[in-house]
Parts: structure tokens; C-alpha cells; sequence
């Protein structure tokens, strides 16, 4: 028997056995399953009989973190629609962009937005405005439907039809740091064994309290969470972003048992004075992602905190989840250094993916923790393309596995650990310097808040290491100080140059400290000025 694998079987199962149990709370509203997958057929229903969307047609949601988005979710499936959660931070003509390249019908929007909104420009497909509230003033734009209304006067439609599994139901454009982003498309299919790898990587079970949005749930459905934590019939906690307060008394106040942040999330949560004030003992495990993470931050965060904190490693075009860091059994009577160092590496394929690394001419780089190679990956979470750019998906898939640009080693025990991105790697008089590993020592000075290592242009080596250092409030340093701290723990090549000091480091909506920015606000340049695998 073949029964299509959709996140539509997880709600419904759910429903089912976990119909009085608190599905999702959102500030003061609190839904049980039974409530949640009621306010889902309604939704559909309003999609497909008062918005007119039809099989293929693109939805939009433009807006904060809400339960209303962990509804749309699900609303989309049955129709055979494609939901499209747009980054709140991009400028209006990049999301202008957006629009155009997909086409949707119906744009939703939180009423913070409408600023934003008002300065698109919209194209010709865009028949709907939706307010997924209204906001302070209480009023509803001309010409806009409001989401809780439509609700209120919908009937429930049923999940009847079994859906194509194969079919696009979610369109996440990347970033774009090198050019116009892309539209990666993933499927039915994609998202039900994603969920699937993800409950087994994270080891949860129905009891988890799961707190979501401080890693914003446009970005790549907040790495999963409202399809595995439906699966379990768990409690999403939403939070509308990451605030060190805004964290501390949502963990104290709903016993969050589990929470997904960015490294600089972190570094921020432990550096927050008022941390003490509140009660972490609910809290379980931080999964940190979205970039490489220093070992002196899982350290430290392990000692304050009290729980388990590894990292976990994913791409928008893999649903995003990878690899999670966790230590093997057959490891566990090592010592904690040893432990630590191993939850703070990029860590281990999740079951459905296979991960290679490998040289430029394809061999597999040896198990040494030493030989660097790209990683490439295949398998159940990897999306079904790139939206209207049937050329950029074949040279993603070149050979047959996804192309990541991220360079890592693998060790004895078959650990990988992401040494940098392919335009981050630093190349100074022929040596291949890795911007993380000498992040990494920065983070272990005392005064370092937030570090940035680039290559910075220079006649005689090509390029050079600098680094834009953020201090502690209240920290002070040297420039030179921190240079010997650098060449006191590595080569004395990799060590900075040259130390800038900044009040802030830009980042992404998802916390992601933006390179291409430093650089070209810096050096006058968005790119590195090598390219991987050169000297």
C-alpha cells in the first residue's frame, strides 16, 4: 500500500489523538489541536471559495511571527496552492521583486507591514489583500479583508482529496547575496520526511514545549517546526522575535522545554545582565544553526544555562535540517571537553540524507578532521528546485547531489565540522585561512562580544585577516591585545592585521551576521576577493 506522504496526515492525526491538548499559544491566544485544525478548514475554505485560489496559484504572507502563518501552512495543502513566507526585513523593492518572480493572488500582511506594503509593486497576478490583523489604530485599509472575519463566516472544508506528494507546496526565496534571490520549491513529500528525520535527530517526543519565532518562521518554516511538532502533537510557543526578555519570560512562563537560535542569539541571551532574574530549568536543549558556531559559546552556554546546547546545520533547499550535533553512545564516556567540542561541530547526517565530502575533483576528503572539501548532499529533504530557473537547479544538482559552498572536514568518528563558505575562505600569500576558526579564538577573549574575520584586500599576499570586533558593554581592548591573543592559539599567519572596532554588526532577519555588507561597507567590495580551492 502506497499512501501519499503529505504534513496534512500529521494534522489530522493529531486532531485525532491530541484534540484537547494545547496545540499553539500566540501571545494571549491559546489553541488546542481540535480548535487549531478547525481555524485550518475554515482557512482553506476561504482560500479556495472567497479568494479563488486554485491548484498552483502562489499565497503570500508578508508579516510577524502568528499563529495565523502555522495556519496557512496547513490551509495551503489541500488546494494544491503554494505558500510563500516572505523575509519582513527585506526592502520594498526587494519584496517587490519577490512578487513579481512568483506571481501570488492573494498577499496577507500583518498590519506592521503596511508601510512596507504600500511601497510595493505589485503585479498584475495580485487580486486579494489580506490584514492578518488589525493593529493598533483598529482600522482596516480600503479594499482589504480582515483574516478573522473571513474565518468567522467559513465553513470547515474537508481534507478530502489525497493530495500529489510530488507537488510544490512552499516557494522560500534565499537570501541573495550574490545576486537576484532565488524561489527554492519544496514538495509534500520534502516537508513529511523532513519532519521525520528532524523528530528523530532532535529526540522529542509528545511531551515538548517548543518555543518558535525567535528563529522567524519565514525562514524555511522556522527550520521545520510546524510540520514535526504537529507530527508529535507537541506545543509551539510563538514568539513574534528574539528579545533577550522577550525569551526569558516566555521560557519561564510556558516551561518552553526547547528552543532554535543563532549563535548570536545566544551570545546575546548570555551576555543579557537581567538573565539571572529569570527561571531556564524547563529549558531542555538550544539547537543552534543558521551559522557556525564557536565552541566557546556551547561551552559557556552548557555551565550558565544548564542544558544540552549543540548545533545543527541546513540550507533553505534542504527543508533546512542536515545534520544535528549530538555525541554517538559509543562516545559518551569521553571526557566533557571532548563532548562539548563535538556538540559545537556541524555534527552528523540525519536519517534520509547522505552527505559527501569531497575534493574539487569529486574524491571523498580523507576522515581525518584535517582535509577540507565542499559538502554535498542528496536525499528525502532535498527541494525539488530552484522556481523558474531551471539552469541554476541543474548546476545546484551537478552530478547528482546538491552543491552546498560550505567547506568542512569530516573526522575519525564521521563528524563534520564546517570550516567556512567558499567565497569566506580567506587565501593570504597562498595559505588557506578559515574565517571561523580564528572567529572561534575571538570569542574565548573575555572583552569579545561579536567577531567578524574577512579577507581584506593587500598588494603583497593578495589578501589578509581582519577582524570587526563588538565589545562587551563595558569591555575595553586593544587592538593589539587581541591580535596576540589570536597568534598565542593558531599560526601566526592566521591571526588578524588588523582589528576593527564596531557598535554593531549587521545581520540578516535571521540573525545571520552579513559578510557581503562588512565587506563592501569596509573595503568597497560585496565578494571576496578569492575564490575556494585557489593557491
Amino acid at each position: 500500500m502506497e499512501v501519499p506522504l503529505t504534513p496534512l496526515r500529521f494534522l489530522e492525526r493529531s486532531e485525532r489523538l491530541y484534540r484537547e491538548k494545547e496545540a499553539v499559544v500566540c501571545g494571549e491566544t491559546r489553541l488546542t489541536y481540535g480548535e487549531y485544525a478547525r481555524r485550518v478548514r475554515r482557512l482553506s475554505s476561504v482560500l479556495a471559495e472567497q479568494l479563488g485560489v486554485r491548484r498552483g496559484d502562489r499565497v503570500l504572507y508578508l508579516g510577524m511571527n502568528c499563529h495565523r502563518l502555522l495556519e496557512l501552512y496547513y490551509a495551503v495543502l489541500p488546494l494544491g496552492a503554494v505558500l510563500v513566507p516572505v523575509n519582513v526585513r527585506l526592502t520594498p523593492a526587494e519584496i517587490s521583486f519577490i512578487l513579481h518572480d512568483s506571481e501570488p493572488v492573494a498577499l496577507f500582511a500583518s498590519p506592521e507591514l503596511l508601510p512596507v506594503v504600500r511601497a510595493l509593486d505589485e503585479p498584475p497576478s495580485l487580486r486579494h489583500h489580506v490584514l492578518a490583523y488589525r493593529g493598533a489604530d483598529g482600522q482596516l485599509p480600503e479594499g482589504w479583508l480582515e483574516y478573522d472575519r473571513l474565518l468567522e463566516a467559513a465553513p470547515e472544508r474537508p481534507f478530502s482529496e489525497p493530495p500529489d506528494e510530488r507537488e510544490v507546496v512552499e516557494i522560500f526565496y534565499t537570501s541573495g547575496t550574490t545576486g537576484r534571490p532565488k524561489g527554492v520549491m519544496l514538495t509534500h513529500r520534502n516537508l513529511y520526511l523532513h519532519a521525520l528525520s528532524a523528530i528523530l535527530a532532535l529526540r522529542m517526543d509528545d511531551s515538548e514545549r517548543m518555543i518558535v519565532g525567535t528563529v522567524p518562521l519565514f525562514h524555511v518554516n522556522a527550520w521545520g517546526t510546524p510540520q514535526y511538532m504537529v507530527a508529535l502533537g507537541g506545543t509551539q510557543v510563538v514568539v513574534p522575535r528574539f528579545d533577550p526578555e522577550i525569551f526569558a519570560r516566555t521560557v519561564e512562563r510556558e516551561r518552553v522545554m526547547t528552543a532554535l537560535m543563532v549563535s548570536t542569539m545566544l551570545n546575546a541571551l548570555l551576555n543579557w545582565p537581567d538573565r539571572s532574574r529569570y527561571d531556564f530549568s524547563s529549558l531542555r536543549q538550544i539547537v543552534l544553526g543558521g551559522a557556525p558556531v564557536a565552541y566557546e559559546l556551547v561551552r559557556r552556554a552548557r555551565q550558565e544555562l544548564g542544558c544540552l546546547v549543540r548545533v545543527g546545520y541546513g540550507l533553505t533547499e534542504t527543508c533546512p535540517i542536515v545534520s544535528v550535533a549530538y555525541v554517538k553512545s559509543t562516545l559518551a564516556d569521553r571526557p566533557e571537553e571532548e563532548l562539548d567540542r563535538r556538540l559545537a561541530m556541524t555534527g552528523l547526517p540525519v536519517p534520509g540524507n547522505e552527505v559527501r565530502v569531497v575534493h574539487e575533483d569529486g574524491s571523498e576528503v580523507a576522515w581525518d578532521g584535517r582535509d577540507v572539501g565542499e559538502i554535498l548532499v542528496r536525499g528525502d529533504n532535498v527541494m525539488a528546485g530552484y522556481w523558474k530557473r531551471p539552469e541554476e537547479t541543474a548546476a545546484a544538482f551537478a552530478g547528482g547531489w546538491l552543491r552546498t559552498g560550505d567547506l568542512a572536514v569530516v573526522d575519525s568518528e564521521g563528524y563534520l565540522n564546517i570550516v567556512d563558505r567558499k567565497k569566506d575562505i580567506i587565501i593570504s600569500g597562498g595559505e588557506n585561512i578559515s574565517s571561523i576558526e580564528v572567529e572561534d579564538v575571538l570569542y574565548t577573549h573575555p572583552a569579545v562580544l561579536e567577531a567578524a574575520v574577512l579577507g581584506a584586500p593587500d598588494p603583497q599576499w593578495g589578501e589578509v585577516p581582519v577582524a570587526i570586533v563588538v565589545l562587551k558593554p563595558g569591555a575595553a581592548a586593544e587592538e593589539r591585545e587581541l591580535i596576540e591573543h589570536v597568534r598565542a592559539r593558531l599560526a601566526h599567519f592566521k591571526a588578524p592585521k588588523r582589528i576593527i572596532f564596531a557598535r554593531e554588526l549587521p545581520k540578516t532577519g535571521t540573525g545571520k551576521i552579513m559578510k557581503a555588507e562588512l565587506r563592501k561597507a569596509y573595503f568597497g567590495r560585496a565578494e571576496a576577493v578569492g575564490a575556494a580551492g585557489e593557491g
